[in-house]
């Protein structure tokens, strides 16, 4: 329970500034479908792309948080791209 609760205290900092640019990408409609599908497809990509800006570039020591608690860098990129693709499939499937 404290790993999950961990793994979403990371994933916060990534929710919204990921949901904002994911929409105004799809208002423009990348795909050449529904606007839905396009915000759902950003939004598989764009959290991994805050992911690697917020922790890799700006907040490096931010990890050794994480690492005391027990993940790992890669389990955080693990889930954050699970996080991602499962919430892109629902924003696609509404």
């Amino acid at each position: 329970m404290r790993i999950v609760r961990s793994v979403f205290l990371f994933y916060r900092k990534l929710i919204i500034p990921s949901l904002v640019l994911s929409i105004l990408i799809g208002m423009m409609k990348v795909i050449n479908s529904d606007i839905k599908s396009s915000i759902g497809f950003a939004y598989i990509f764009i959290p991994l792309l805050f992911h690697y800006y917020i922790y890799e570039k700006r907040n490096k020591n931010e990890y050794y948080f994480y690492y005391n608690v027990g993940l790992s860098k890669i389990a955080l990129w693990v889930s954050t791209f699970v996080i991602s693709l499962f919430i892109g499939l629902i924003i696609m499937m509404i």
